[in-house]
Order: structure tokens, then sequence, then C-alpha cells
């Protein structure tokens, strides 16, 4: 097991020199503010939230009476976009989704409204499309907002996203399919339930008849090509999209008091079975988060080879070559941030 210590200044120099431009959200004593990889803070201590940037903007947030309203900030910390916002999305295709007085409407990057606050919820655009809820169905709107495939979906609007022209929406009879950027069936709705595709596949859920199960009927899933046939069996319970060439899933004993993780190739070849762990994340940087039955989390490579051990109560994936991570309580966490190797990069923070 590798010890818990301090990232050598001489690391952090080095590591500053692979990523010079990136910023890290950091919060002390109840407030946020933004380090770079060598740990000094470069926005000071401001905020009441801030997330990661994206694109030269970062969403933050700030009391205001009983709420936190949010804008975005830029990397010297100055507002591009003031805080007035009860919700903010993230930029995507140069829109982003912002509720007002409970409407969700759409700004661009220069913080101007483009779409009018009209809707009970809003996505983020895919494609030139984004999901909206109207009268409690989601339909696709383009990026004038114009309405181009009805509200007649029971989808969050978080869910559906086209990738290569398709999407995949659940309607009134609650099965799932996938619709073109006309609304038109392009993989029948037939699907217990599915995701959006990645690198190629699609999780997706299927329900079969079986007497012989307690309710009469089994759901499992697996993965599926864009014609909407299985090219990875529906033998597992559980599956998270692919990510680098392989898929963390997991499949419940017939007495379904245990889970058995496995992660699987693109091909649908176990890789790493029986994984004693409780939980088991997806894939990100070549690392795959795991969690031990003391409820800690760490990471193991795809060799099934433990990197950092399980210490953490909380866990991320890396992001520029570190990790924010939360150590104590789940009910007093104290993040911190460690390297690939499992060192800490700064002092733990005060909350």
């Amino acid at each position: 097991m590798k010890s818990q210590q301090a990232e050598s200044d001489e690391l952090k120099t080095s590591a500053y020199q692979k990523f010079p431009d990136a910023v890290y959200p950091i919060q002390k004593n109840e407030k946020w503010g933004y380090m770079n990889r060598k740990g000094d803070i470069i926005i000071p201590f401001q905020y009441d939230d801030a997330e990661d940037f994206k694109d030269g903007k970062a969403k933050a947030g700030m009391i205001s009476g009983s709420n936190i309203l949010y804008g975005f900030i830029d990397r010297n910390g100055q507002w591009l976009i003031q805080p007035v916002y009860q919700r903010v999305s993230y930029y995507s295709e140069g829109m982003c989704a912002v509720q007002q007085d409970e409407k969700y409407g759409y700004i661009n990057s220069a913080g101007e409204l483009t779409i009018a606050f009209q809707f009970e919820d809003a996505g983020n655009f895919y494609e030139g499309l984004a999901a909206v809820k109207i009268n409690g169905w989601t339909g696709f709107i383009d990026q004038t907002g114009k309405v181009v495939i009805e509200p007649r979906y029971t989808c969050a609007v978080s869910h559906p996203r086209f990738v290569g022209g398709i999407a995949p929406v659940f309607g009134a009879d609650e099965k799932t399919g996938y619709i073109n950027q006309q609304g038109e069936w392009v993989i029948e709705n037939k699907f217990h339930s599915a995701s959006s595709f990645v690198e190629g596949k699609a999780w997706a859920m299927t329900e079969e008849q079986d007497e012989s199960a307690e309710h009469g009927f089994t759901i499992k899933g697996g993965y599926i090509d864009t014609t909407g046939n299985y090219i990875i069996n529906p033998e597992y319970d559980f599956g998270w999209d692919f990510s680098e060439g392989f898929a963390t899933v997991w499949r419940r004993s017939d007495d379904k008091i245990e889970k058995t993780w496995k992660v699987i190739d693109a091909q649908g070849q176990v890789v790493l079975d029986h994984l004693p762990y409780r939980n088991v994340g997806a894939m990100s940087n070549g690392l795959i988060p795991i969690q031990n039955e003391k409820m800690a989390w760490g990471f193991m490579n795809v060799n099934g080879e433990v990197i950092i051990e399980p210490r953490y109560t909380g866990v991320n994936h890396f992001k520029n070559g570190l990790a924010r991570m939360e150590t104590g309580s789940a009910f007093a966490p104290v993040p911190v941030y460690i390297n690939e190797t499992g060192n800490d990069c700064l002092e733990r923070m005060i909350l």
C-alpha cells in the first residue's frame, strides 16, 4: 500500500509544466476560489459555490437572500455573466440553459438571452437540438427556440442526447427507442431502458418473460449497435457506458443477495471477473474507481492492480492530472486533491 503523503515541490513544478493552464476549484472557510497545479491560489476565496472551468468559463454562485444565484466567471475571477440565475447548465454548442422565476430559457456565450424563459426544464444542445419540457412532456428545440420535435416523451431532459443523429427517448408506453432529428423512430421502442451511444455502443435493457422469476419476467442489459441489435448479450443487471474501450458491469446472483462486478472489452470479453468490491466505477484516464466493503474509495487499473488504495469517502475522476476526493465522514467531508499516484497535492482544506 502506498503511503499517503504530500506531493513534493519538485513533482508539483513538473506537473505544473505539464498542465500550466489548469485551474482547480478549492474551498476554505465555506468560500470557494481556484488554485493552479502548483497549489498556488490564483483566484481568491470569494464564491459560495464554484465548479470546474470549461472553454474558459466556470460556473460560480453567490448567496442572495436564502438562495444561491449562478453566473460564470473568467480565469481572472471576473464575472463574465452576472450571478442572477437560479440554475445554469454548462455551455454546449455555444448555448447555456438558465433558470429564472422557475422557467428555463437559453443564453449565448455573451450572456444574451436568445431563447425566452418558457420551459419547465431544459437540457444541453447536442448536434443542434436540445430537449425541453413543455406541459410535462419532453420534446426538442433548435437553437432559435423553435420546437422541431413535438413534446410527447416522458423522459427527463438530461437523458436524451443526439449522437450520430439519433437519441434515446421513451414515451407514454414507457418503452425506450431511438429517434432521428425529424422525430422518426429509427430503432424500435422495445427496450425497458437505454442510454445514448458512446464509442459506437449503447447500454440497453430488455424485459423477457420468465415464469420462474419472482414477477414472471426478468430485466437484463447489454450493449447494442446503431441498428438496435445486441452486440454484447443482455446478461447483466447494470453497465456503465464504454470508456477507453472498456465497460464496467455487474450481475446479481440467482438468490439476489450478491452482485458480481466485471470489466469487459469492446467485444464483450470479460477481462476482469469477480472483483472483490462493493462498487466499481467507469474507466477514465486509465483508472477505474473502486469502493471496498468499508465504503472507502480508491482506484485500480484495467489489469486489476490497485493503484491508489481505498481510503477516501468521496471520489471523482481525474482531470488535468488531479482528482478531487473526500476524506472524513459522509456528514463532514473534507476535500483533498490527489495525483495519479495517490499523493496529496495540497494540505487538506478546512471547510
